[in-house]
């Protein structure tokens, strides 16, 4: 069933127009763009598949969320992918409403790893996305819908 939700470059651009973060819990989303994985021709079918999400790491993030940060606002969210994928599966992955340095930030970054650095495992990973970047992702996902329709 297709979703209504917000890319991360949107969500940026369109609502928090600062430097935010993003939980990712697809392995092979991960795989690919934090661990710099080539998928070989056999593996090329899973990329974007959400039977990869770990929907246990997924829990237990929304359960720390709700039991530490009640009040941060959590959102699903799309991932980056290419502008060429004018449609995709919901892979699990959540925007964070906090600052970078903030407390929340602090304590993700402590247990999930700083998404300044290399991630440390693949079924949950931080990543940041500057303003300026979401913009040039959004713009260019709008153009590319744009010239389909």
């Amino acid at each position: 069933m297709a979703q209504l939700l917000k890319t991360i470059d949107e969500y940026v651009t369109n609502v928090r127009k600062k430097t935010t973060m993003w939980i990712v819990f697809n392995t092979i989303y991960n795989d690919v763009h934090a661990f710099n994985k080539k998928l070989n021709p056999n593996e090329l079918n899973k990329y974007l598949k959400k039977e990869y999400t770990d929907l246990e790491e997924q829990k237990n993030f929304l359960d720390f969320m709700s039991t530490e940060f009640p009040d941060t606002v959590i959102e699903q969210v799309f991932d980056l992918a290419s502008a060429n994928y004018l449609m995709y599966p919901y892979l699990g992955s959540y925007v964070i409403d906090t600052n970078i340095g903030s407390d929340v930030y602090n304590a993700l970054a402590e247990k999930y790893g700083d998404p300044y650095q290399d991630p440390v495992k693949n079924n949950a990973v931080l990543w940041v996305i500057e303003y300026e970047e979401a913009q040039k992702f959004h713009k260019d996902r709008e153009e590319m819908v744009d010239s389909e329709f």
